[in-house]
């Protein structure tokens, strides 16, 4: 009789400590990705700003570094020509727009920047860190 009970107890297997891993490791991987990283890179990779002939709409990627420096699809521009460079541009309400900021940059110029695409009706904003464009 001690044998079965004893066999009994032990094919309770608790599951708990699995969920548990299971849980931190996919709280883990979800804290530490980024998900707008790959749309931002293949964004950059399109060639900035060259419409695809079957796309409805065009990628603007905007960089903003610590050395007020503000790339637009790869190309340099002062701050103050960029509602310029957006009119030329003429991206679509949907053409996606990435807005990557260094972290020596003022958030004030970052919403600056923003509050210029709303101006023309951009909306399809997303914003990351920077990386530097080839120059």
């Amino acid at each position: 009789m001690i044998t079965l009970e004893r066999r009994r107890r032990a094919s309770r297997l608790s599951l708990t400590p699995l969920i548990d891993v299971v849980f931190i490791l996919l709280i883990f991987f979800m804290l530490e990705s980024d998900f707008l990283r790959p749309y931002v890179m293949d964004l950059a990779q399109q060639g900035g700003g060259q419409r695809d002939p079957g796309a409805k709409s065009m990628p603007v990627v905007i960089e903003l570094h610590a050395d007020e420096s503000v790339w637009i699809n790869k190309g340099r521009y002062p701050l103050d020509q960029m509602e310029e460079v957006l009119r030329d541009l003429n991206p679509s309400a949907e053409s996606p727009i990435v807005v990557a900021s260094d972290p020596g940059v003022p958030l004030q110029r970052a919403v600056s920047v923003i509050d210029i695409l709303h101006g023309r009706g951009l909306v399809n904003i997303a914003i990351t860190e920077a990386q530097q464009f080839d120059k």
